[in-house]
């Protein structure tokens, strides 16, 4: 495990190593890189996920042989994004926090219903290596809540909680009364979760002074397995879904 983080934390240097020497070879500069810090603040972003795919992986114990599934017919219950952006062109710091309900059955036999409950806050750091576009580094704080009943299996819930380290691109460009804002983000790498994904293309109008509509598509994918008492119980999990809120321009 401390290997594993010592690669990472390894990785974060080179990258941000690498987008320093690419600055500095090159004249073009990114979108509001006069030294001005500009913020952003998302109070109310709203997720709607169009598609939810969970596969569970249930271990034997207890004197039950286990088992696996993937639902058929997802189920959303709610989510809520709020997020904050800081920038002086150069630099770039992101952070935003999620909550999920979300849920699926499937009929055929053996019955599986999985209702979960995700809570995450996550933030990013981002160096411009060219117009508008940054190399970020950063972390993700997962709270995961799993309630799955599979089959006759006994009723089977856990509570993992994770912290992801995360590497990855962005693309934002920022303009007086338009935003476009793009980013790509992997991690985990076994430190938190086996495998971390995410990404998400968003568009803001600002028509009055200080305030925005902001809309895009968000996709999350993660794989998370936990090990108690030499038993692991795997789930991997997809959102994506349109997300539409407001923003505070300072």
């Amino acid at each position: 495990m401390r290997q594993r983080t010592r690669i990472v934390l390894a990785a974060l240097v080179v990258v941000l190593g690498l987008g320093r020497s690419a600055w500095a070879q090159t004249s073009a500069q990114p979108s509001g890189g006069s030294g001005r810090w500009d913020v952003a603040i998302y109070p109310v972003l709203v997720w709607i996920p169009l598609g939810i795919g969970i596969d569970v992986d249930v271990p034997p114990g207890d004197g039950n042989a286990g088992g696996s599934g993937s639902i058929v017919d997802g189920r959303f219950d709610g989510a809520y994004l709020g997020g904050v952006s800081v920038s002086n062109g150069r630099w770039r710091i992101d952070g935003d926090v999620i909550w999920a309900a979300i849920g699926g059955d499937r009929i055929e036999r053996p019955i599986l219903t999985v209702d979960a409950d995700i809570i995450y806050a996550h933030g990013l750091v981002g160096w411009a290596v060219a117009k508008d576009f940054y190399v970020t580094g950063g972390v993700r704080r997962l709270a995961l809540k799993y309630d799955i009943k599979l089959g006759d299996l006994p009723d089977f819930s856990r509570k993992p909680g994770v912290w992801d380290p995360l590497v990855g691109v962005g693309w934002h460009r920022v303009g007086r009364t338009f935003e476009v804002h793009g980013i790509f983000e992997g991690g985990g790498f076994g430190v938190g979760a086996d495998l971390d994904l995410g990404g998400a293309l968003r568009a803001d109008w600002k028509p009055i002074p200080h305030f925005g509509i902001t809309a895009g598509y968000s996709v999350l994918y993660l794989k998370v397995s936990d090990t108690v008492a030499n038993r692991t119980f795997t789930v991997k999990q997809t959102l994506h879904g349109p997300v539409a809120g407001i923003g505070f321009y300072f």
